[in-house]
């Protein structure tokens, strides 16, 4: 049986594998490359970087599937990951993250913040992630460390995002903790070649989808930008339902500009157990990140860094030039009293980087799909084409579990 799936990020290329173990002919339509969102981006000078940090973290009882299905491919190092917030804007003065009650003493007004949290309810269930927050650690903590760069982040007031995502990414410890605790892991392999790898026993065709030709209640082939018409008797989605279907309702996206930079520079940003941070309040860019947790041997006095300009792509960053953030960088290390020089310097635009976790998107997004889901022979999963804000341990999973969809599918209509 032909399976047809739209894209080649974790999404595809995890389900493609599956698929292709499992006996049957899978064609994967990619309109770029191989990788997605976790396509790294490439230095001239032979170094490389994710496109902002992409970790494998599960729980190897529960979630052991995500390790087995990686560990196929390449070899899983286990880390301690830590994170810093810089909620003055300076680097001399990091905050512990996950946010940390030890925190509490780094600011002068610790005994108002004391008093705000022995009134504060504490980790309650909450529609909206503001209230969620308020509860939780206050109204001064919140203001200082969560609002602002939840907004910046997300281009939302804060008041109106939603989800069941606050209760597992968002933590308030006694003290300083790994990022992800126990169960976080870095491939030794690049992720491109990782998914590659994936499907190596499927027919991979680089065209963009452009929409589908149906018959009643299925799909008999997709269209695509060279003009092909590609057959199947069954499809599945990773991108954008929009695209896909006839509406005149458009899904919005936050949108990423990722900065890769190779430097030569005074120092390190970032203490030395520190991989990354985040700035809430002072600059365009919500978090940085320093690779030196990757599998290369970067010389001494050099860093292969990130950092990530959230926006909308109608925005004014979505269309700056790279050079504008190559500025950025050095004239925020120059503030900061690094001496810095880029070696290289690329970006990498990311249209789809999140879906919105507001409550009239995620009606538009169920509208949308629902048309998409009238068809008996289409599925989906992955971030982009569900509409959900998860992880690439979540999307494995979403793999497994559609493989038990198609195949129960399948084996229903071999019965019949």
């Amino acid at each position: 049986m032909d399976v047809t799936i739209i894209g080649a990020g974790v999404a595809g290329c995890s389900l493609g594998h599956l698929l292709d173990e499992a006996g049957y002919d899978v064609t994967i339509v990619e309109k770029d490359a191989i990788g997605g969102l976790l396509r790294e981006i490439e230095f001239d000078s032979g170094y490389h970087c994710d496109s902002a940090p992409h970790l494998l973290f599960y729980d190897e009882e529960e979630e052991a599937i995500v390790g087995e299905l990686f560990s196929q491919f390449t070899d899983l190092d286990a880390h301690e990951f830590y994170a810093a917030t810089y909620p003055r804007g300076g680097l001399e003065d990091p905050h512990h993250y996950p946010v940390s009650k030890q925190n509490i003493d780094r600011w002068d007004d610790a005994d108002q913040i004391r008093e705000e949290l022995a009134e504060a309810p504490g980790k309650t269930d909450a529609e909206f992630f503001e209230e969620y927050m308020l509860n939780q650690v206050g109204p001064t903590l919140y203001e200082r460390y969560n609002k602002h760069y939840t907004e910046k982040h997300w281009g939302i007031d804060p008041a109106r995002i939603t989800g069941d995502w606050f209760d597992f990414k968002i933590s308030f410890p006694e003290e300083e903790q790994e990022f992800f605790g126990d169960g976080a892991y870095y491939p030794t392999d690049k992720y491109t070649e990782i998914l590659s790898g994936m499907v190596s026993g499927c027919e991979v065709v680089f065209d963009g989808v452009t929409d589908l030709n149906t018959d009643g209640d299925t799909i008999a082939s997709v269209r695509t930008e060279s003009g092909e018409e590609l057959t199947s008797d069954l499809f599945v989605s990773t991108i954008d339902p929009s695209i896909l279907v006839d509406t005149e309702e458009e899904l919005n996206y936050r949108s990423m500009v990722i900065l890769g930079a190779h430097l030569e520079a005074s120092e390190r940003l970032f203490p030395e157990h520190v991989d990354w941070g985040y700035f809430p309040n002072h600059y365009e860019f919500t978090r940085i990140t320093d690779y030196e947790f990757t599998p290369q041997s970067i010389p001494g006095g050099e860093y292969i860094l990130t950092v990530e300009f959230p926006c909308f792509v109608g925005d004014d960053v979505w269309s700056r030039s790279e050079e504008w953030f190559e500025s950025y960088l050095l004239d925020f290390l120059d503030e900061q009293g690094i001496e810095a020089e880029t070696i290289d310097a690329k970006i990498r635009r990311a249209p789809h980087a999140y879906p919105l976790p507001v409550n009239e998107e995620i009606e538009k997004f169920e509208r949308i799909n629902g048309k998409l889901s009238s068809y008996e022979n289409v599925f989906n999963l992955g971030r982009v084409s569900t509409y959900e804000y998860i992880w690439i341990k979540d999307i494995v999973q979403q793999a497994y579990e559609t493989l038990e969809e198609i195949t129960t599918t399948t084996d229903v209509r071999a019965t019949d």
